[in-house]
């Protein structure tokens, strides 16, 4: 059988030992914030692919957002209308690079961001079962946010949800704490071994750009389209500049320091 729960492959895993010459295939439920949707992670050996669906936001006529400024103000901000689209991550667990498709200015193009190290702190004791595994704890910061992965060292597999990686096991729930908006994965399926293709080489076709400079000019328009609304308060009244705050996992980055 190819397709199995967590509860089931946990049976298996007593009788048939794992192999790392065979691809794991795990899909991961993400709530972020009060967005979820699914996740999956495509691993063999010490390679990987995941791919995640991200909103995108376009120019159409037929759709308008309205906003209401700190003065009841309401304000047609565009024309917009948001839809889905894959993002693919590329990663291998001996680099600390990883790339990944996206949109930018209207093109498709790879982007390379360069990871910090990731201090995992796996000295915890505290152990808990997520479907038949027995997982384990591990800490660390990752850019700004505290992070807690349980791992399953039954799964010799150094990979996890999204950017995460570098367990001595599979990460099977993943989420940060000490922040409002949360983020949250838990692995809810997996197929092993995964016998799809599977090509775990990014488009050498496509453009490469770094990741700062796609963060530098997402910020810098988001600052733009906040001036644009601060310049149609009433004349008379003085508006304080408005920080930009990050509520993601990724408050803070390698180049700012």
């Amino acid at each position: 059988m190819k397709k199995t729960t967590l509860s089931i492959l946990g049976l298996f895993i007593n009788y048939l030992s794992y192999s790392q010459n065979q691809k794991i295939l795990v899909e991961y439920q993400a709530q972020k914030g009060h967005i979820t949707n699914t996740e999956t992670l495509v691993a063999l050996n010490e390679s990987a692919i995941y791919v995640t669906d991200s909103l995108l936001i376009e120019n159409n006529q037929n759709a308008k957002i309205i906003e209401e400024d700190e003065y009841n103000n309401k304000i047609t901000i565009s024309q917009k209308t948001i839809k889905l689209d894959a993002t693919k991550y590329y990663l291998e667990n001996s680099e600390n690079i990883i790339f990944f498709t996206q949109n930018y200015q209207g093109n498709a193009v790879v982007v390379k961001d360069s990871l910090p190290n990731y201090s995992w702190d796996i000295s915890s004791k505290e152990i808990k079962k997520i479907g038949d595994f027995l997982c384990k704890k591990a800490t660390t910061v990752f850019r700004g946010s505290e992070i807690i992965a349980w791992y399953a060292e039954d799964l010799n597999i150094p990979f996890g949800p999204w950017k995460f990686k570098g367990l001595p096991g599979l990460i099977l729930e993943l989420y940060n704490i000490n922040d409002t908006t949360k983020h949250i994965w838990k692995a809810k399926k997996i197929k092993f071994p995964y016998t799809q293709d599977t090509d775990f080489e990014k488009n050498d076709l496509l453009p490469i750009i770094s990741f700062e400079q796609v963060i530098i000019d997402m910020e810098n328009e988001i600052k733009e389209q906040m001036m644009r609304m601060q310049s149609r308060v009433p004349q008379g009244v003085s508006v304080s500049n408005t920080k930009l705050n990050r509520t993601g996992l990724e408050k803070e980055f390698e180049w700012e320091k």
